[in-house]
């Protein structure tokens, strides 16, 4: 049911959750999750699942939640972009060329984690930027 959601209503593909018709791995989900979901809704989840299978309410709870933690997710890849080239995020954006810079500096981070470490030295940043169509065509 989660797969179903995430891929009809996001588009989203997420490790860890069944998309192959399977029942939902509880044992290798929850250790993929624990570290993200917040500790009251993991304890309450993994109680649960001990004792009979997740109800819609359950299920509702965790994409309301991975939906949370994929939105503050981007928001912190956003934030670094803007960072990564001394901007505010309250600020407008000066132009067109700023705004292509950070969205591009965005996709980096989030096609190519790796890539974060450079944010503090603004030549590696540069030349990550030029690079990364050869990385990820």
């Amino acid at each position: 049911a989660l797969n179903r959601y995430f891929s009809a209503h996001r588009g989203w593909y997420i490790t860890g959750i069944a998309n192959d018709g399977q029942r939902w791995n509880a044992s290798s989900s929850t250790t993929l999750l624990k570290s993200q979901i917040p500790s009251f809704i993991f304890e309450i989840l993994e109680e649960h699942m001990a004792d009979k299978p997740l109800g819609l309410g359950e299920i509702a709870v965790l994409a309301a939640t991975v939906e949370d933690l994929v939105h503050k997710e981007g928001l912190e890849f956003l934030s670094m972009a803007y960072e990564a080239h001394n901007l505010s995020m309250h600020e407008p954006l000066a132009d067109e060329a700023q705004e292509d810079l950070v969205i591009k500096t965005f996709m980096l981070f989030y096609t190519m984690p790796w890539s974060q470490k450079a944010r503090k030295n603004s030549s590696s940043l540069h030349a990550q930027l030029q690079s990364a169509h050869e990385d990820n065509p």
